[in-house]
């Protein structure tokens, strides 16, 4: 697999060169990017909001209805701030003030999380998982919550840029004392989106809290990544 190496040559702003370069003034280019797709993003459940508020205003719906646009009003509500709690945490990761809860889990069973969380997105893209785990004794020392978003992020990632009806293979294994999670898949867009890039450069500061490392490769048309974390 090519790895964090090679993509020096294709795109400079990610993986561990990236990180190492992360002075003053890369962070404040990636809190500009967060701050504006954090703009965008609240938009869609706050305007969902609004819209099915001003229709209880009105009084003209029936009690099923009222109450259907209850439970979306809520559902929304919470999307918002789960919304505004990981935008926190990503300011925190970009910052450097993050603070991590750790504890000894299987990464597995953070990585099943992730997958369960996945399954609306798979659904969505019309693409299925094909999964070996070879790692399903092995602990790593980690903050689950926020693992578990890098996990989402990472699968979440391949999965927009997989085909439809394609198959996205996840492979965990262990490696020289480091629990490796690979992730990868057949891709019909050229390129990492600006919104990929984002969440692969803030992936990549979680895994450095971690002491572990974000491996991107360079072929377009077989996004691949790799998460390496210390065993315990």
């Amino acid at each position: 697999m090519n790895t964090t190496t090679a993509v020096i040559d294709t795109d400079r702003r990610c993986g561990a060169y990236w990180l190492a370069r992360l002075d003053s003034t890369g962070r404040s280019e990636l809190l500009v990017a967060l701050l504006s797709r954090f703009n965008h993003d609240l938009r869609t459940p706050l305007n969902t909001i609004l819209g099915w508020a001003h229709l209880l205003q009105k009084g003209d719906l029936d009690t099923v209805r009222a109450r259907h646009v209850a439970d979306v009003i809520a559902r929304n509500s919470r999307d918002q701030t789960q919304l505004l709690e990981e935008f926190v945490d990503d300011g925190r990761t970009i910052l450097g003030v993050l603070e991590l809860q750790f504890a000894v889990l299987k990464m597995d069973d953070v990585l099943a999380d992730a997958i369960e969380r996945l399954s609306g997105l798979l659904t969505l893209h019309g693409v299925s998982l094909q999964s070996k785990f070879d790692a399903a004794n092995v602990s790593v020392n980690c903050d689950a919550r926020r693992l578990t978003r890098v996990a989402y992020r990472l699968l979440a990632i391949v999965t927009r840029r997989a085909r439809e009806a394609s198959t996205i293979e996840i492979e965990t294994d262990v490696d020289r004392g480091q629990y490796v999670l690979t992730l990868s898949g057949t891709a019909y867009e050229p390129d990492w989106s600006e919104s990929a890039l984002l969440d692969l450069r803030i992936s990549t500061l979680v895994a450095a809290l971690h002491d572990g490392e974000l491996d991107v490769g360079v072929d377009a048309t077989r996004p691949c990544i790799a998460l390496r974390l210390p065993c315990v």
